[in-house]
């Protein structure tokens, strides 16, 4: 799946029409993933699987049945540290997704995610050969590149904004209201956008919660394309 040609090639939906997701990991409890997948709009959820070489979320294995029994497109991430071996963690992150259920074709699981977000006070050039190490590896255990959640400034100001993708659609986390997200110059434009942690309906929205998912703290996704466009990131 190339990212860019998807950005270049597919029509754009509304704020209003943008298909939602949530993405949880332990901090959120126990999700009732029938009640979240009723919400009007919500289509695919991402939960965290694990971080590093050995941390696994608690709620991981629940979260990842969970989802696949309420019809949600399900995502897992993996939290990166880019302070230790990248391939050891995407065997890893890879090893625990299977563990928990797989990602077979027809089980509506999109390509897994790496979330970069955190240097462990490695250098821009480190933790960009450590983001190619990762992805390559990935792509070899998986058959697909990671999809990549950064935001703007991490990935222009610790990645050192390299202008290629590696073929990985962007994940962006970006929380200016209804205002488009700026995007890094790897991509032309986002595929899912992070907009808020306050369970807002839409960009730019009012907080909400969320039905089956305690607390007012969740953070909350839109795809950019329509739903058989999602599924073509799906194994």
């Amino acid at each position: 799946m190339h990212s860019v040609f998807l950005a270049a090639a597919l029509p754009v939906l509304s704020h209003a029409t943008l298909l939602r997701g949530v993405d949880v990991s332990h901090y959120q409890g126990i999700v009732d993933w029938a009640k979240v997948a009723s919400v009007p709009g919500m289509t695919f959820a991402c939960v965290k699987a694990t971080e590093g070489t050995s941390y696994v979320d608690v709620q991981f294995g629940a979260n990842w049945k969970g989802m696949h029994s309420a019809g949600l497109v399900r995502c897992a991430y993996h939290f990166a540290r880019p302070g230790s071996n990248a391939t050891a963690q995407a065997i890893f992150f890879v090893k625990t997704v299977n563990a928990a259920g797989g990602f077979a074709s027809g089980t509506k699981t999109l390509q897994l995610m790496l979330d970069l977000e955190q240097t462990d006070g490695q250098s821009s050039a480190i933790v960009w050969a450590w983001t190619q190490e990762f992805v390559a590896a990935l792509k070899r255990l998986t058959g697909r590149p990671a999809i990549v959640y950064t935001g703007h400034y991490f990935w222009t100001g610790s990645v050192g904004d390299p202008s290629d993708n590696l073929d990985c659609p962007l994940w962006i986390a970006s929380y200016n209201g209804a205002a488009l997200p700026t995007i890094p110059r790897a991509w032309s434009g986002y595929t899912f956008w992070q907009y808020g942690t306050n369970g807002a309906a839409a960009p730019g929205g009012k907080a909400a919660a969320i039905p089956g998912i305690s607390g007012s703290s969740v953070d909350v996704d839109v795809f950019k394309y329509s739903e058989d466009t999602l599924m073509k990131f799906c194994f």
